[in-house]
C-alpha cells in the first residue's frame, strides 16, 4: 500500500509500461486515471483494475485523450480532479520511437515536428495543467519517461533531441517547484521488451544480463511515485540493465 489514497494520472496509458505502471500503482492503493489515444484499450485496462481481484483500494477511470492538444491535456487533468478529488502523481509516458535510419540532413521537417510534439510537447502540456493541482495537494510527484543514452543515440535526431529535452525540462521543473514540495524526476529506459505475463505485473527477474521488461520500468516508477523517494527530485533514474557500463 505504498500509494494508499494517492491519485495518479497516467498520461500515455496502454501498451507496455503504460499498462504495467497503472496496474502496479492501483495494486499499491492508488486511484489511477488512464489517458491516451486508444479508448477501448483504456476501458479494458480500467475494467481489469476495477475487477474483483483488486482488494487494496485501488481504482481506475479512463478517458480517450489526444495529449498533444492543449485543451485535451487540460481536460485530462480536470477529469482526474473531478473524478477522484485531486492529483498527487503524474506519470508521463506519451511518446513514439523513430529509428535513426535517416541522418539529420535527410530528416523530414514535418516528421521532426510531429515527433517533438508527441514526445516533448505532450509532457510539457500535462505538467503545465497538473502542476497547480499538485501544489494544491501540498506537493506531489511528476515522473517523466525519457530514454537512456543507448536509446537516445539509436533513434533519429528528433527522437534523441526530444528525449534529451525531457531530461532538461524535468530538472527545470524540479528547481521551480521544490518550495511547493513538487518533485520531478525522469526514468530513462532502454531495450524494454514485451513481458510474457504483463497483466500479472510481477517483480522483475533478479538477473542483470537480460532484456528489460515493462515491470523494470514500473517498479522504478513506483519508487519515485511513493513517499519513499520524498527527498529525491531533479534526477534521472536509468533503467538499462547496466548497458552504459557493460557496453
Amino acid at each position: 500500500m505504498r500509494l494508499n489514497n494517492k491519485i495518479a494520472l497516467i498520461a500515455g496509458a496502454g501498451g507496455r509500461q503504460g499498462t504495467t505502471v497503472p496496474l502496479i500503482f492501483a495494486r499499491e492503493g492508488a486511484r489511477v486515471v488512464l489517458c491516451g489515444l486508444d479508448g477501448d484499450e483504456l476501458e479494458r485496462l480500467a475494467a481489469t483494475i476495477n475487477g474483483t481481484g483488486n482488494t487494496n483500494g485501488g481504482a481506475a477511470a479512463a478517458r480517450a485523450t489526444n495529449l498533444t492538444d492543449p485543451a485535451e491535456a487540460e481536460a485530462a487533468v480536470r477529469f482526474a480532479v473531478d473524478t477522484y478529488g485531486g492529483l498527487d502523481i503524474l506519470y508521463n509516458n506519451t511518446g513514439i520511437y523513430t529509428h535513426g535510419d535517416d541522418r539529420a540532413a535527410d530528416t523530414d521537417v514535418d516528421a521532426w515536428r510531429q515527433l517533438l510534439q508527441v514526445n516533448l510537447e505532450s509532457h510539457f502540456l500535462t505538467m503545465k495543467y497538473a502542476l497547480p493541482e499538485l501544489v494544491k495537494r501540498g506537493g506531489g510527484s511528476i515522473i517523466n519517461v525519457a530514454a537512456a543514452r543507448p536509446a537516445r543515440l539509436g533513434g533519429n535526431v528528433a527522437y534523441g533531441a526530444s528525449k534529451a529535452a525531457i531530461i532538461g525540462m524535468t530538472k527545470k521543473i524540479a528547481k521551480e517547484y521544490a518550495e511547493q514540495n513538487v518533485r520531478a524526476n525522469c526514468i530513462c529506459p532502454t531495450n524494454i521488451q514485451a513481458s510474457p505475463a504483463q497483466m500479472d505485473a510481477a517483480p522483475p527477474a533478479r538477473r542483470i544480463v537480460r532484456d528489460g521488461t515493462p515491470e523494470d520500468v514500473a517498479y522504478a516508477a513506483l519508487f519515485l511515485a511513493s513517499d519513499e523517494s520524498a527527498w529525491i527530485t531533479g534526477t534521472t533514474l536509468v533503467v538499462d540493465g547496466g548497458a552504459e557500463v557493460l557496453g
